[in-house]
């Protein structure tokens, strides 16, 4: 369903020019306007990020909940506005409060981090990737590709943790716990928890 006027003349025009069928149009329409909501989400989440003073630790969660929604999967909003909101508050308060979490002594700094590559390595081996009905994966191959390619991602954040952890920029602790806060966040969104938990958001709406 299409909500946006501008997304009906944009397919309108791309549908024309690349000679799509008619039928094509509203799933053109649907697919614009859900990028378009993607772009302005990110660019409002940047946005509150700079006003709260945790512009780069806003990005890097916004960085690293895009990489495991493409490979990993999870919950979603039946919304893409929900889902809007949801990135619009989520992350940049993640960014907040990696920022505001005051220095522990080793090795409890490394606790936090641990835990969270732990949690994020275990609900990857045990539920990755996690679709949905709307577009399910169904090819074997497709399912093994997207679970190593979750634990490629987590690979790869870990070594940027272990990184932070030995950088003097300013910004390191705030970028690094701002990922370990969005580890635990994709985490939770792979558990039926984290689905119950987008459902009742979901549910917000209809009960009106």
């Amino acid at each position: 369903m299409s909500y946006l006027p501008f997304s009906r003349r944009w397919a309108g025009y791309l549908a024309a020019a690349a000679g799509l069928p008619p039928g094509k149009e509203a799933v053109l329409a649907y697919a614009v306007e859900v990028l378009a909501i993607n772009l302005i989400n990110v660019l409002l989440a940047l946005a509150l990020g700079l006003l709260l003073g945790v512009l780069p630790g806003t990005a890097a969660c916004l960085v690293a909940a895009a990489l495991f929604r493409h490979t990993a999967g999870g919950a979603h909003s039946s919304s893409p506005w929900r889902c809007g909101a949801i990135t619009v508050s989520v992350f940049p308060l993640m960014a907040l409060a990696a920022a505001s979490l005051p220095p522990l002594k080793e090795p409890f700094d490394d606790i936090l981090p641990a835990a969270a590559l732990l949690a994020g390595f275990t609900a990857i081996i045990r539920l990755a990737p996690v679709d949905c009905p709307a577009a399910p994966v169904v090819s074997p191959f497709r399912r093994k590709k997207l679970k190593l390619l979750s634990l490629a991602v987590l690979t790869i954040l870990a070594v940027i943790l272990v990184l932070l952890r030995r950088s003097n920029w300013t910004a390191a602790r705030q970028v690094r716990f701002g990922l370990v806060f969005s580890i635990f966040w994709v985490s939770f969104m792979l558990t039926g928890p984290g689905h119950r938990l987008i459902s009742l958001i979901d549910g917000i709406k209809n009960k009106k």
